[in-house]
């Protein structure tokens, strides 16, 4: 394993969308299957113009990813997050969403939403981790499966 790093992905950055974008959809086909984004869906998610993105890296390798938009009153909706099942289960997902509450802060954001999977544990997981801020959740069927959806405030740093 090499060093583990994260950065923030935009119109900013050093960093093309040509240049990740084979990789990041091989990572979503990968976690996803046939639920993966297309890959005009994962474009259009990482360059919108005030659409937030974050990259994980083992070394010089791309293994994970998170994606969040914009929506009314201070809040951004965390749309995609994935990370390579080969690096799954060492609790990576932690160093994506503390650089995406970073991100989200920065841009003046107040509340994350986000739907996240019952079936494999994610939901509840998210809420362990993030009790103290949760303020609402409602259980719903997708075509991903059973969701819950969760409204937060975004984590003090």
């Amino acid at each position: 394993m090499g060093a583990l790093r994260v950065e923030s992905f935009g119109r900013t950055s050093e960093r093309s969308w040509n240049s990740i974008a084979a990789r990041i959809d091989e990572i979503e086909n990968d976690c996803f299957g046939a639920g993966a984004f297309a890959p005009d869906e994962l474009r259009r998610a990482f360059n919108a113009p005030r659409n937030l993105a974050v990259l994980l890296w083992d070394g010089d390798l791309l293994i994970g990813y998170t994606q969040a938009e914009p929506r009314r009153g201070g809040t951004y909706y965390i749309a995609n997050t994935a990370i390579a099942k080969r690096h799954q289960g060492r609790g990576l997902v932690q160093l994506l969403m503390q650089r995406l509450y970073a991100d989200v802060r920065a841009e003046g954001g107040r509340f994350i939403e986000r739907d996240a999977a019952i079936a494999n544990g994610y939901a509840d997981a998210v809420l362990r981790a993030h009790a103290a801020d949760v303020l609402e959740t409602f259980d719903h069927d997708s075509e991903y499966g059973p969701q819950r959806f969760i409204r937060m405030r975004v984590p003090p740093p």
